[in-house]
């Protein structure tokens, strides 16, 4: 083998296998995703340099087309790696995602024409030797070297962008896939700038580089494992980001330089292999440099030793705030407002975990709504668990531990333990929880005076704004509501005259209603008629809630009554029970909600089961003086995303519908003084329960 000893080559060997046998078990196991098939692409032209670089020096007759080989998908790694990056650009809009298109389409095809070139001996490959010698000058090898490295450094550069923009947890699952590829890339750039100034090839690139490639793809079996994402000392103030990032260029600095008197103090022990291995440490000292920087967790104790060491509280509070409002400035939207407050709070708390909670309307539960955790969410919590019943009482944070009753804070515990939940700020607004933030332990501690009081601060604007948002689009509901009504004015003058119509067909019929040609045309214009009115009236099936006078109304007969209006077109099973029990109540407008519910749940029920019957059920009791309704169908259920716009107007899943049914049986049933929650799994069916108050007096 010339010398060359097998041990010296094992670490190429290694990493060819280890690199191509991760690209098999990507495409295995979703070969559809683009980012698998660009990983994966990356790691085929690694593991075949590697095997190449390997067969290269132990088969020395063969020696220069294994090098071509090698070579050739040499060129063709940088297209890969474009296009790793652009599979993160591709949920972005503008001439970013554009530019990126564009410039991994050019990378690629300069690579094609390149490996073409490489394959065709067009260029000139040295001779793998120990022994140094030169190159004719103008050779196309160094054009190819230039490209390469040129080509690697834009696809360093965007996957350092992606990775720098990223939130987490996008952050947290792909940070080492990421850096396990720029650290490929690297090498690879370092390797190629040596062979530019002598292109010439030697075994010490085969060792070096397969160890290199060996530790990065280790990175990148774990990412895709994890992917399962005091005083003041001087009188001058120092704003905490410029100090910050003084102590952070500091440290980086002195850290390079200590590794690099490592790496020149191996170099000067005289061992045959002192050069690789020092290119070997100097190259995991800056790939742990990379990690810890993208590092929550260190950024985070960082900032706690600065604070601890430099300055009197823990935070600069006019900065912090200035931020959050900044931060906030041009949230319009619920939605939008949540993804900043998890911004904020991941930016300055140290927290491994953190997840927000809000209050749905429709059920009456707290969801987990925004996380950071990889982990699935957990079960919502109702209103009368022991936590939610502990942050109704101030605006305070809540430490879990510190529950008084043991077996609620056992209870506690055990439902929020997939989010690790150490600490609970309420978000509020007046005297309503419209939901809360969950806290991990930080890094380096617990949570201090300074830290409760930021989160207060930050938790009551974040619920200022949400109930500023929830107004506003109460406003934009009530406005389309408005136009709708004045909508229905042209629609009533149709109406009019498809009346007037039949009308005439009516006189008419006293004089030729013998006539057979008369009844054909009679039931030809009854018919267009009655579609068109039809139209019509669904376009206007949506109205003020009509007023009427309240009356004590016995709820089984009403319910009864109104599954008799159905004249047996309801293709479900209603099985109604219950005790009597009255309310108080505009009659027609409770039957009105009582049609709309056995309707959704027909719906729903024929959704699931494809014309087979099922069963509707309507129960009635009453306890304590208040009279529930619980209608529960077997359909397919509500996925817990819909449910939070449950009751909102123009919200709805269905083709031919509005979004104004439930928002009006809700509004029927608050005008009342009552309440209405839905409970729904999916797989499981949807279960609504109606409260009202009971009337004085019952009727039989």
């Amino acid at each position: 083998m010339n010398s060359i000893s097998l041990w010296m080559l094992l670490p190429a060997f290694v990493a060819s296998t280890a690199a191509l046998g991760l690209a098999a078990v990507l495409l295995a196991r979703n070969r559809a995703a683009p980012f698998h098939r660009s990983v994966a692409a990356a790691l085929t032209a690694v593991g075949i340099i590697q095997l190449a670089n390997a067969l290269g020096v132990s088969d020395v007759p063969f020696a220069r087309e294994w090098r071509r080989l090698g070579l050739g998908f040499e060129i063709l790694f940088p297209a890969s790696l474009q296009y790793v990056g652009l599979v993160f650009l591709k949920s972005k809009t503008g001439g970013e995602e554009s530019g990126a298109r564009w410039r991994a389409h050019a990378v690629t095809a300069l690579a094609v024409i390149l490996a073409i070139a490489a394959t065709f001996r067009f260029i000139d490959i040295p001779a793998m030797t120990e022994d140094p010698s030169s190159m004719a000058p103008g050779s196309l090898v160094r054009v190819a070297y230039v490209f390469i490295v040129l080509s690697l450094t834009l696809g360093l550069a965007q996957l350092e962008h992606v990775l720098r923009v990223s939130r987490d947890p996008m952050r947290y699952e792909i940070k080492y896939v990421l850096i396990g590829l720029g650290g490929l890339a690297g090498y690879e750039i370092y390797q190629t700038s040596q062979l530019i100034m002598v292109p010439l090839w030697n075994s010490n690139f085969v060792l070096v580089g397969g160890m290199a490639s060996v530790i990065s793809l280790g990175l990148l079996s774990f990412g895709f494992g994890r992917l399962r994402l005091r005083q003041v000392r001087a009188k001058v103030y120092i704003s905490p980001q410029v100090l910050y990032g003084s102590v952070t260029f500091l440290v980086i600095g002195i850290y390079l330089l200590v590794l690099g008197v490592i790496g020149e103090v191996i170099r000067q022990t005289g061992e045959p292999l002192s050069v690789g291995f020092s290119v070997v440490v100097i190259f995991v000292g800056v790939l742990g440099l990379v990690i810890v920087l993208f590092s929550r967790a260190a950024r985070a104790a960082l900032r706690q030793f600065i604070a601890r060491h430099f300055y009197r509280s823990k935070y600069d509070y006019r900065a912090k705030w200035l931020e959050v409002t900044h931060a906030f400035a041009h949230c319009a939207s619920g939605e939008g407002i949540l993804d900043r407050l998890l911004e904020i709070l991941g930016r300055t708390f140290g927290a491994s975990r953190l997840s927000i909670w809000i209050l749905y309307t429709a059920d009456g539960q707290y969801h987990q709504v925004r996380s950071v955790n990889t982990e699935a969410a957990p079960s919502p919590l109702d209103e009368a668990h022991a936590l939610v019943l502990k942050l109704m009482q101030g605006d305070t944070p809540v430490e879990v531990e510190a529950l008084h009753q043991v077996d609620d804070q056992r209870a506690a515990g055990r439902e929020l333990k997939p989010a690790d939940a150490l600490l609970c700020v309420p978000i509020r607004s007046e005297n309503q929880l419209l939901g809360f933030i969950t806290l991990s332990r930080q890094q380096g501690g617990g949570y201090g005076q300074d830290d409760f009081d930021l989160l207060g601060a930050i938790a009551h604007h974040a619920g200022m704004l949400l109930s500023l948002a929830n107004m506003a689009e109460d406003r934009r509901a009530a406005g389309e509501l408005e136009a709708l009504h004045r909508f229905s004015a042209f629609c009533l003058h149709d109406l009019k005259n498809l009346a007037q119509k039949l009308s005439l067909v009516v006189q008419n019929a006293e004089v030729h209603g013998q006539e057979p040609a008369f009844q054909q045309s009679v039931m030809r214009t009854v018919s267009s008629t009655v579609q068109k009115m039809t139209g019509l009236i669904t376009k206007l099936s949506v109205r003020s809630t009509p007023t009427g006078v309240s009356e004590a109304v016995n709820v089984p007969n009403l319910i009864a009554e109104t599954i008799r209006s159905m004249n047996g077109d309801l293709r479900v099973v209603v099985n109604s029970s219950g005790r009597s029990a009255a309310v108080r109540i505009v009659k027609d407008q409770l039957q009105q909600v009582l049609l709309n519910l056995v309707l959704n749940a027909q719906q729903a029920d024929d959704g699931s089961r494809h014309g087979e019957h099922g069963n509707i059920s309507i129960d009635t009791d009453e306890r304590d003086g208040t009279v529930s309704i619980t209608v529960i169908d077997q359909g397919p259920g509500i996925p817990p995303e819909k449910l939070q716009t449950l009751f909102q107007p123009f919200h709805t899943t269905k083709s031919s519908g509005l979004g104004l049914g439930l928002y009006q049986c809700r509004r029927i049933i608050e005008e009342h003084g009552g309440s209405i929650r839905v409970q729904s799994e999916v797989g499981r069916g949807t279960e609504v329960r109606i409260e009202l108050p009971a009337a004085t007096r019952t009727y039989p």
